[in-house]
């Protein structure tokens, strides 16, 4: 009987940016005891798909195993700000009180968190702050620091009392990307539970089998390529962005939704349902099916999009296969693409590693 059991590290030096990158390939024990390495026959057009020159860390679950393609220059586990994959995390614990009954996805947000007067303006629902529809003020709009960033993120008025100040506009007909959205979440989900946001989010992460993670509490000092003048402080973004962890954690949160470890199907697939009139938006998350390449037909992907300054990560679900993609780089001028467009980085990745022959 030969089963997978374990990860071989290889090493190679990038020819194009001469920076080391690490792949992990698979390891086939035998009965005896003895290894022998076994690439599987899908790699070899992934690691083409994602080039020399990929400037970030690629990891991908498939068929039972985790692929390391590509990983950061010292070859161990950096730790990433999240940005807003932070937002499906908090999309998940958000279904988790609505299969408990403390929240209604279409309950104003008032009845679980005090507003502030605002004329005769309504308080948007819980569906309406999962989907970016709230009309809360917004946290991009402040005024610019010395570094050309919106101060609430670095040293200007920031958090709760920032987002429902101001507020003046009723919750929208299509959608406005709204970091305030999920602060206030946030904010909901501690009045429901009675826990801080960033505690919660550890337990309940904790509980299904995801470890390291968490809500940053101060500005983070070990980000992936970053130093000590980094003008963002990511703890600013709160449960809207303000996560950090490993690539790795990222797939292990994937699998654990997929899993059936944080939500029932009945929850999850609720929170999948996407809206064709909102650009095919979820809750928390984009759900659409787009052809890929080498695939008999249309692919159902399940797709989270982060960004911080020059950080940029995606994370790809892939539910009918069991699969799970996440690309992380820190290089504001990188082109991930559109998968929709059927072309660029992100369409060829994503192509070989769903299409690819696995036999």
């Amino acid at each position: 009987m030969r089963f997978f059991a374990a990860l071989l590290s290889l090493a190679w030096m990038s020819l194009a940016s001469q920076a080391m990158a690490c792949a992990l390939q698979p390891v086939v024990m035998l009965d005896d005891g003895a290894a022998e390495p076994a690439l599987p026959p899908f790699y070899a057009g992934l690691d083409e798909a994602i080039g020399e020159d990929f400037p970030g860390e690629v990891q991908l679950y498939r068929d039972g195993m985790t692929y390391w393609v590509r990983s950061a220059p010292d070859c161990e586990n950096t730790t990433w700000p999240w940005a807003s994959i932070t937002k499906q995390v908090v999309a998940t614990l958000t279904m988790q009180e609505v299969e408990r009954g403390t929240l209604a996805l279409d309950a104003p947000a008032i009845a679980y968190l005090p507003f502030p007067p605002a004329g005769d303006l309504p308080a948007p629902t819980i569906r309406d702050l999962l989907q970016h529809r709230s009309g809360l003020r917004n946290p991009d709009e402040s005024p610019k620091d010395v570094n050309g960033v919106p101060d609430f993120y670095s040293d200007g008025p920031s958090g709760l009392d920032f987002c429902l100040d101001q507020r003046d506009a009723s919750p929208v007909e299509g959608w406005t990307y709204n970091n305030c959205d999920y602060i206030v979440l946030g904010a909901v989900l501690e009045s429901v539970t009675g826990r801080p946001i960033r505690a919660l989010i550890g337990e309940r992460l904790r509980s299904a089998g995801v470890d390291g993670p968490m809500l940053a509490s101060r500005r983070p000092r070990s980000l992936a390529r970053s130093d000590a003048n980094y003008p963002y402080d990511v703890s600013r973004y709160g449960a809207s962005g303000g996560m950090i962890g490993t690539v790795n954690s990222i797939i292990a949160f994937d699998r654990a939704l997929m899993e059936g470890r944080l939500l029932s199907s009945e929850a999850r697939a609720e929170m999948w349902k996407s809206d064709p009139a909102l650009g095919y938006m979820a809750l928390g998350q984009w759900v659409y099916e787009v052809p890929l390449s080498g695939c008999p037909g249309p692919v159902r992907i399940v797709e989270r999009r982060g960004a911080i300054g020059d950080y940029q990560l995606r994370n790809f679900i892939v539910p009918e296969d069991d699969m799970a993609l996440v690309l992380a780089v820190k290089d504001g001028g990188f082109e991930f693409g559109e998968l929709w467009q059927q072309q660029g980085r992100s369409f060829e990745i994503l192509s070989a590693a769903v299409c690819g022959d696995a036999t």
